[in-house]
């Protein structure tokens, strides 16, 4: 298994950040998502965690004591059986994370992940901050966007999640987010989602 390629210039994943959203005016790939969204956020909320079958793509960017790391990925989510997928110089390049129904991912995954990466990342609330929605087995702290029902930022697990960006859904009538950066002490994890399907494979 290769080793971590570190960057010890953190404007260097910025700007790569920076340039994989010029143009992304929406998600793409949407395929057989809702077209309709709840209203309401407590009904909103609701739905979104009780999602079962979608798939989205993106990158990644890591940043953590001066140095970064970047990479790509890609979710499956399945009623028994769900699968992040992380590739790239991100340093854990083919790396599969198997998750059962209930949402735990297999404990052999998460030690090849942490093992690679030096420190531990939320892989098992991803699935529902990618939403733009709390983990809905952790208590949070919401702070609601003035602009519709959805989220400006939460506080989850030691973790600060703020939505920086939400991005029109091709058929739909709603937003999902397209930048998440999600900061603990010294370590910063952010996100680009370039699209989403439906997951009807």
């Amino acid at each position: 298994m290769s080793s971590i390629r570190s960057i010890r210039a953190p404007a260097l994943w910025l700007l790569m950040l920076a340039s994989s959203l010029v143009g992304c005016a929406s998600l793409v790939g949407v395929q057989t998502l809702p077209s309709v969204l709840p209203a309401s956020w407590e009904a909103r909320r609701e739905t979104l965690q009780s999602w079962g079958r979608f798939e989205s793509y993106g990158r990644v960017a890591i940043a953590r004591d001066g140095e970064g790391f970047s990479g790509s990925w890609r979710w499956a989510q399945r009623a028994q059986r769900s699968t992040l997928e992380l590739q790239g110089p991100l340093g854990v390049g083919g790396l599969s994370l198997n998750f059962d129904s209930e949402g735990t991912v297999d404990e052999a995954s998460r030690r090849a992940l942490e093992q690679q990466l030096g420190f531990v990342l939320p892989v098992e609330s991803l699935r529902y901050w990618m939403l733009g929605v709390p983990d809905p087995r952790e208590r949070s702290e919401e702070r609601m966007s003035s602009m519709a029902s959805r989220l400006d930022s939460l506080q989850q697990n030691g973790w600060t999640v703020a939505f920086k960006n939400y991005a029109p859904v091709p058929g739909g009538d709603y937003e999902l987010p397209q930048r998440i950066e999600a900061t603990r002490e010294s370590l910063r994890v952010r996100l680009v989602i370039e699209g989403w399907s439906g997951g009807a494979r």
